[in-house]
């Protein structure tokens, strides 16, 4: 486990040296399926709300279509729940609980040139009050996880940022105001819902495939 500390934002980076967990036949099949459906494929894109840009694929916000509950990712699920148990005191979450929850858990995919706006995980925002069943009411998770499977070279950095405003771009920041971690396969990233976080733009003719989790402690 390795603790950064970004503007003084703990956040945990931990190494999966099991990739099966993460490389089965299963769960590759049924990523591959929920990437191709015609919901994710032609999902309505915006210029609020909307962090994705550029070429790529996600499924948040269809809520029928949960990571957790995919063919292939209950070890994987596992997984991620005993390190965000361990790492509760570690990232000052001051609440009981020995259990996890997860609230929503979806898969993000870029292509060449693709990038990620400025954002939180703490309130709803209109694009994704118009587009799915969620509700302002109890949105807000107490963990995020991001889990990283597919890392080409020249692949996107995750962008730390300090003081973020919703829908703004990392080249709008001075340097001194990110901070980046440069992710690698296999590798769990742990932070509190409240940090600003953005994705650069993604340079590799290879995708970038990452899992999302928000969670709650039980």
């Amino acid at each position: 486990m390795e603790l950064l500390k970004p503007f003084d934002k703990p956040i945990v980076r931990i190494q999966c040296t099991d990739n099966t967990l993460y490389r089965n036949t299963d769960l590759s099949r049924s990523v591959e399926s929920v990437l191709s459906m015609s919901d994710v494929q032609n999902r309505p894109r915006g210029e609020k709300g909307d962090s994705q840009i550029g070429n790529g694929l996600t499924s948040v916000g269809q809520t029928y279509l949960q990571l957790v509950y995919l063919p292939g990712a209950h070890n994987l699920t596992e997984w991620i729940s005993e390190h965000l148990l361990s790492v509760k005191d570690t990232l000052g979450i001051k609440k009981p609980g020995n259990k996890i929850e997860y609230k929503r858990s979806w898969i993000n995919r870029l292509y060449k040139g693709a990038q990620g706006k400025c954002h939180q995980h703490v309130e709803l925002d209109d694009y994704m009050k118009a587009r799915t069943d969620y509700t302002s009411i109890n949105f807000r998770a107490d963990v995020v996880a991001i889990f990283y499977v597919d890392i080409p070279p020249d692949s996107s950095d995750l962008v730390i940022i300090k003081n973020g405003k919703p829908d703004t771009f990392i080249s709008d920041y001075k340097t001194e105001d990110t901070y980046s971690i440069k992710p690698s396969e296999g590798q769990l990233v742990i932070h509190t819902p409240d940090i600003w976080h953005a994705v650069g733009i993604h340079k590799s003719n290879l995708h970038r495939t990452c899992f999302v989790f928000d969670a709650n402690y039980i």
